[in-house]
């Protein structure tokens, strides 16, 4: 009998002992039980939860960081073969061993002008001359804005011999034609986005003062971008064919150094070198990516501050290739040709 009720006593304690952690550690379990089921609930809608989340596209993957600022020259007249291999041209026969390179990019149209607007606006705009001209169409300059994004643009010469007329249609080596953004008619009825096309002579100081913008487009002069005179005179460089070249290679050499070695050279910060469209006369119609005929074989090449290791691309690509990575990446929507998701894909392979 007492030995029963020594057992019970023990029972009792032990039980007591039993309920009283129980108390204590209940609302942990509950809280956790609650915790996984929110967590399972609210997983975000974009994971497929049947795909790891590295086989996201990464036009809708959040881990893709955007671009911080997107440096785009834009250079003349000259064909992939005239480069490659080209003494004359010996850093950018460096940068595509070095950067990102695009074998099979083309222009869009000849001559240059149509090639300005469909970068900046996913179409020739039916303009199919050097001419002067005003357009009325959404352009990159729209989405940017719409979106909270900054521009510039910087145009080299453009002041030249005193001319403050950023409407002119040329001036010493600055031509209109290779301006895209003053032949949109709602830049050039808006002084605040007039503001924003500038002499190349402003990039250095920006750059120095870290005021660059998000987007930025450089137009060298004729001089500089390989398109040179018309007129072949003795002792001018800028009137040679290889001289421009030369003169052409030394301006992107310098230029994007003084890129890559500022501060705002951080991130995922990107430069894209291109040319508007093969050499003259003109004879290389080659395209793609809905402009059939193109405007012949050009080289493009992308620096990334991101991604810093040699590699190449022989998707055929194109100037609304180029406008619809921009798009993109900033989530910008699409103009033109770019809305043809099926022909004209963003250069993803090379600029991340």
């Amino acid at each position: 009998m007492q030995k029963n009720k020594r057992n019970f006593r023990r029972g009792a304690v032990l039980g007591g002992v039993l309920l009283a952690l129980l108390l204590i550690f209940l609302p942990y379990l509950i809280s956790a039980h609650y915790a996984g089921a929110n967590a399972s609930k609210h997983k975000p809608d974009h994971v497929n939860q049947n795909k790891p989340i590295h086989d996201v596209s990464p036009t809708s993957n959040p881990s893709v960081q955007s671009y911080q600022h997107v440096f785009l020259i834009m250079m003349e007249n000259t064909s992939y073969r005239s480069l490659i291999g080209n003494t004359n041209a010996p850093w950018i026969n460096s940068a595509t061993q070095t950067y990102a390179v695009a074998t099979s990019y083309y222009g869009v149209a000849h001559p240059s002008q149509p090639n300005y607007l469909a970068i900046t606006s996913g179409s020739v705009q039916g303009v199919h001359s050097d001419g002067t001209v005003t357009v009325h169409a959404p352009n990159l300059v729209d989405q940017l804005e719409a979106h909270g994004k900054t521009w510039k643009a910087y145009m080299q010469s453009m002041f030249a011999h005193g001319n403050t007329n950023k409407l002119t249609t040329s001036v010493g080596d600055y031509a209109r034609k290779h301006n895209p953004f003053v032949s949109y008619a709602d830049i050039q009825q808006n002084p605040d986005r007039m503001a924003n096309v500038v002499d190349f002579s402003q990039f250095a100081t920006d750059l120095t003062n870290n005021t660059v913008p998000n987007f930025v487009w450089i137009s060298p002069d004729a001089c500089h971008d390989m398109h040179g005179h018309a007129a072949n005179k003795p002792n001018d460089p800028c009137s040679n064919e290889q001289g421009v070249i030369q003169l052409g290679d030394t301006f992107l050499h310098t230029t994007v150094d003084e890129i890559t070695h500022s501060s705002v050279w951080t991130g995922n910060s990107v430069i894209v070198i291109t040319w508007d469209e093969s050499d003259t006369p003109f004879s290389d119609t080659s395209g793609c990516c809905d402009a059939h005929p193109g405007g012949g074989h050009v080289l493009t090449l992308a620096i990334s501050h991101k991604q810093q290791t040699p590699r190449s691309s022989h998707t055929p690509y194109n100037h609304y290739s180029l406008l619809a990575t921009l798009e993109d990446d900033w989530q910008l929507g699409c103009l033109g040709a770019t809305c043809d998701t099926a022909h004209v894909r963003p250069m993803r392979d090379l600029l991340p």
